[in-house]
């Protein structure tokens, strides 16, 4: 899949590892880096259902979006583009309990 990012903010967040490591801490980065692979590997969103990233579709009012466990509280925030197949657009990495 084809990744766009919400903002400058968040595109630097998920691909300077340095960043990413100042800004979310090592054990954090690691599990972006990897769901953020996940990510890039798949042709469907359906497909990381049967990944390990714990992935699942949000409901309610983040109906559309999906989420992926980077550490107990901390959540990657993705939503699939419906107008262009095989591009995702990253949301948000938030703690949202």
């Amino acid at each position: 899949m084809e990744l766009r990012y919400a903002t400058n903010e968040l595109e630097r967040r998920c691909t300077d590892s340095r960043y990413m490591q100042r800004q979310l801490g090592p054990q954090t980065a690691k599990a972006l880096k990897r769901r953020i692979a996940e990510l890039r590997r798949v042709e469907e969103m359906d497909d990381l259902l049967l990944g390990v990233g714990r992935w699942e579709k949000l409901k309610a009012n983040r109906q559309g979006e999906w989420s992926a466990r980077l550490t107990a509280n901390w959540r990657l925030i993705v939503r699939p583009e419906t107008h262009e197949a095989g591009i995702v657009l990253v949301v948000d990495i938030e703690d949202y309990h």
